[in-house]
């Protein structure tokens, strides 16, 4: 229980993996209006949102990496 890292890891904790990484993606492209329409530069602003579409693409993919992997079995 303490160790969340101990091999092999369990089905859930992909699956719960997956879904805070699903949310996390979530929370940065809700945050791309409040970047978009700030009062700071155009080029902090545009730097902040092309992180922003980074960060999102890949919470993205790690959510979809992490759901592959649940779906191995019940030990993976």
């Amino acid at each position: 229980m303490w160790n969340l890292f101990q091999q092999p890891v369990e089905k859930e904790s992909f699956e719960s993996w997956g879904k805070m990484c699903d949310d996390i993606a979530k929370v940065a492209l809700l945050a791309l209006p409040v970047i978009l329409y700030s009062k700071e530069g155009l080029d902090f602003r545009l730097i902040n949102i092309v992180l922003l579409l980074c960060a999102t693409y890949l919470f993205l993919l790690g959510g979809r990496i992490c759901r592959k992997k649940s779906f191995k079995g019940k030990k993976v």
